[in-house]
């Protein structure tokens, strides 16, 4: 399902006196201000034909992308034609760099085990360097998120322990010949792969995960204090060289809420309090924002919210097809975008949301 990615920021000059300065500064490739973006797969043209001026334009890069699934050379073309088609439209290339769950080992459940395969991941981190590559290429600032939640999984794993193996100098790529064969190592060889290879506009994301110390800490768990956890997460993820990244990534839902109620069958409710006097210790987009506000702090650097469901509350509830409003109910886009929402931009703005 297509999910609204947003890069919030500040929205003008004349906003920045109603917001407070968060920590960290916003990367050189980003604009400071309001900048949205929707995910649109290759030669598709529906955002350059909305009418709409769009900022960001983002796909996933899943294993098979280097050869275009055997349509293309095995050169990484397939990635640098996406990100030249998004610099035709005047939108920043936003690229989800989700292959390790494909490659061969098993899947989420095996995240720690497989990163322990010396031939996978040389075939794996050979891929990455060929992004790179192919976006100092492309010599123009594109954005890269790293591996959506696993970090946390390795995290959950190895029970916290960066030092767990993997491996990554035993490889055999010279470029990371100097790093550990840890779980650590494995976090820190994106980033000298890129500064290897000279791909000195790729902006790197981390990404951070709220369940990651035993706690859903966002859709459950609301009476639980957020600062212990998030000191708890951060100690892990400096372990894994979060401050050679140059911004922090998280989701705030990958399906609408009420897909994982009807169709998941989930128990626990993805529908968060929009009221502004909610408090910290509720299931709300107050506790959310907190959650940010601590991490920006605490790591000093911004953030990238991604996967923004574009539900509202007026869908029907049923599968999407053509039909109008068909898809499921939520209410997150309704939150940032809606009337009055200019506040609520503001609020996460305060939390290091760029």
């Amino acid at each position: 399902m297509r999910t609204l990615a947003a890069v919030l920021a500040l929205t003008s000059a004349a906003a920045f006196a109603a917001v407070d300065n968060p920590a960290g500064t916003v990367p050189a490739g980003m604009p400071a201000r309001l900048s949205v973006g929707l995910k649109e797969e290759n030669g598709k043209t529906w955002m350059k034909n909305s009418g709409a001026p769009w900022d960001a334009r983002y796909r996933y890069l899943v294993k098979g992308w280097v050869n275009n699934w055997g349509w293309s050379p095995a050169d990484g073309s397939y990635a640098l034609s996406y990100m030249r088609e998004c610099q035709a439209q005047g939108a920043l290339p936003v690229l989800p760099f989700y292959q390790l769950n494909d490659e061969p080992g098993g899947g989420e459940a095996q995240a720690s085990t497989k990163i322990q395969n010396a031939t996978t991941m040389k075939s794996y981190f050979s891929d990455f360097k060929l992004l790179m590559q192919r976006a100092k290429d492309f010599d123009a600032p594109v954005l890269v998120l790293v591996e959506g939640d696993f970090s946390g999984l390795l995290e959950t794993q190895t029970h916290g322990n960066f030092n767990a193996p993997a491996a990554v100098a035993s490889t055999g790529l010279p470029e990371l010949a100097g790093l550990p064969n840890t779980v650590g190592g494995y976090g820190q060889a994106y980033v000298k792969l890129r500064d290897a290879v000279g791909a000195s506009k790729v902006m790197l994301g981390m990404h951070v995960s709220a369940w990651t110390t035993g706690y859903e800490l966002i859709n459950a768990s609301p009476d639980v204090s957020l600062q212990a956890h998030v000191d708890q997460a951060y100690a892990f993820l400096s372990g894994m060289g979060l401050q050679q990244y140059d911004v922090l990534v998280t989701d705030p839902l990958d399906r609408d809420a009420d897909y994982y109620r009807l169709v998941v069958g989930s128990s626990v409710s993805r529908w968060w309090d929009p009221a502004d006097s909610a408090p910290i210790n509720s299931t709300s987009f107050n506790r959310y924002a907190e959650w940010l506000r601590l991490w920006n702090l605490k790591a000093n650097k911004r953030w990238v919210l991604w996967q923004i469901p574009e539900g509202t509350s007026a869908q029907l509830n049923v599968c999407r097809t053509s039909g109008q409003l068909s898809g499921y109910r939520d209410f997150r886009s309704e939150y940032f975008f809606g009337p009055g929402a200019a506040a609520h931009r503001e609020k996460f703005a305060t939390s290091g949301v760029i």
